[in-house]
Parts: structure tokens; sequence; C-alpha cells
């Protein structure tokens, strides 16, 4: 073999390894990066989330939301008591009738779901501070009985 040829192979080698060098630095140094913005993102997580929430409990859509559920909860357990005490008057007049203990009966479970539904929304993060004044801070289960 000639020197021409074996400068050529060491020149090919040599720029064949400074290339797989450089490429092999890229990759790390953007695998670097990306664990540095993965970290960060977990690290701030925390304080993100709570800075969103407050956000989105302060937008005018939720304000709006909130206050007319909290609204349309109680009005519909106030309609719902009015119901319970028919059912219940209806169901002492005719003890026997099945279909009226079963409407009864019913119409106490709809009001307990009312009850649980208009309590949670008054523990709830986004809907707590939008209750008006005049409503109750939460409404005891037990009135949606008659017994």
């Amino acid at each position: 073999m000639n020197d021409w040829y074996r400068e050529e192979r060491r020149e090919a080698r040599r720029v064949g390894s400074l290339a797989f060098r450089w490429v092999l630095a890229l990759i790390i140094i953007s695998l670097v990066i990306g664990a540095g913005m993965w970290w960060l993102n977990v690290a701030t997580s925390h304080v993100r989330g709570q800075g969103e929430g407050v956000v989105q409990r302060n937008s005018a859509e939720n304000w709006l939301d909130a206050q007319a559920r909290f609204e349309e909860n109680y009005a519909e357990y106030e309609s719902t008591l009015v119901r319970l005490d028919a059912a219940y008057t209806a169901h002492i007049a005719a003890p026997d009738d099945k279909t009226l203990q079963q409407t009864y009966l019913g119409t106490i479970g709809y009001c307990t779901s009312l009850v649980a539904d208009y309590n949670a929304d008054a523990r709830n993060f986004l809907r707590e501070d939008f209750r008006a004044s005049d409503l109750p801070a939460s409404i005891d289960a037990s009135t949606c009985t008659k017994e």
C-alpha cells in the first residue's frame, strides 16, 4: 500500500470519528436539556396547579355557573320538600298502597341525592365561595324524611 492511500484512510477515520463524536455530543446534550425541562416541569407543577386552580375558580364562567348551580339545587330541594310532604300524606292516608309507598320512598331518595349534591358543591374548591349569603352553608339530610 502506498502512503497516499494510508493517509486517506487515516483522514477518513478521523473525520468519521469526529462526526460520530459530534452526533453523540448532540444526542447527550438533547437528552440533558430534555431531562432538565422535564425536571423543571415536575418541580413547578404544584405551584402551577394551584395558580391554575385559582384562575379557574375566579373566572366569570365558573362564578356564574357556581351561583346558578347553588340556586337551582336549593330551589329543587325546596320543591322536593313540598312533593315529599304530599307523598308522605298520601302514603299515610293509604299505608297498604304499594305505589304510594314507592313514590314516598323514591322522593326520599331523590331528596337525599339533592342534599348530597348541594353539600358537595358547598365544599367544592371551585364553587364554595359563590354560594349566596341567604342560602344555607349545608343541608341536613334528615330533613328528607317525615317519620
